[in-house]
């Protein structure tokens, strides 16, 4: 897989398919391998980029100052693109891949033609979401890793295909995911109406099994960007690209293509 030295650390990325370029964000904890679902619906027509951000899968894991920042992960990508001498490029971003994606967006809009944006937040949801990830930080920081990936999956009972592609995935180890988790949450609700690309935004409607409520996170991040469309799924959450992931290629695909966005059970599509 090829490597590419950026904004001081090495960027490891994959590379599928020919076409016009689309830059893959995965989700927190995970690498390149969590988009295999979706590697037939896209290679065929584009050229799929999937780096490891870092922090993640083979990329550098050193932060400066040795703390995680978001911030720093959105210079590391667009250095990136600038490496591979992409002016333009489709993004999707999936969770924290989201939150990263719609950052880029926001500070270097040129570089985006159209933004994708699933499972994301623009603001911590709750106060009670706080709370709960400062108790679930303290109970990870006493329990093996292997334990925390395991109460993780226990999220997707039942959903063994999202287990699998999760498990084969994940890429971090147990002080990166606990430097990852607590981290300054990169707020930037107020700076939404700056996106200037066509988004799609995506996400579980309603809470979740966590009790957060994603369905309103994403009805924000819709509300707040002016040229947006909106697909809430009922009964499915983070990450839709498993859970959902014919549907999800799917309508992605046909928003890229500029086509109207279909009707399907168990998702509601709005627009402006």
């Amino acid at each position: 897989m090829p490597k590419v030295t950026v904004n001081g650390m090495t960027m490891n990325y994959e590379v599928k398919g020919q076409g016009t370029p689309i830059l893959f964000l995965h989700g927190s904890g995970s690498s390149w391998r969590m988009w295999e679902p979706q590697f037939d619906a896209f290679s065929t027509n584009y050229q799929m980029i999937m780096p490891d951000y870092r922090g993640h899968g083979d990329s550098s894991k050193e932060f400066p100052n040795h703390q995680y920042d978001h911030h720093v992960i959105v210079e590391d990508v667009k250095a990136f693109l600038e490496a591979l001498h992409i002016e333009r490029i489709h993004v999707i971003g999936v969770s924290q891949g989201g939150q990263l994606a719609t950052l880029l967006a926001i500070k270097y809009p040129t570089y985006i033609d159209k933004l994708v944006i699933s499972n994301s937040y623009s603001e911590m949801p709750t106060l009670a979401a706080g709370w709960v990830l400062s108790i679930s930080n303290f109970i990870f920081s006493l329990l093996p890793y292997n334990t925390i990936i395991n109460i993780m999956m226990k999220f997707y009972k039942g959903d063994l295909y999202t287990q699998e592609v999760l498990r084969k995935s994940f890429s971090i180890d147990k002080k990166m995911l606990l430097a990852m988790k607590k981290a300054p949450f990169p707020t930037h609700m107020h700076l939404l109406h700056n996106i200037q690309a066509s988004t799609l935004v995506m996400g579980g409607e309603g809470k979740v099994v966590t009790g957060v409520d994603e369905g309103k996170g994403s009805r924000i991040i819709f509300e707040y960007i002016r040229n947006a469309k909106l697909a809430l799924f009922k009964n499915a959450f983070d990450p839709l690209s498993t859970m959902r992931k014919d549907i999800f290629n799917e309508i992605i695909l046909d928003f890229l293509e500029e086509r109207p966005l279909k009707k399907y059970e168990g998702v509601t599509i709005f627009d402006k």
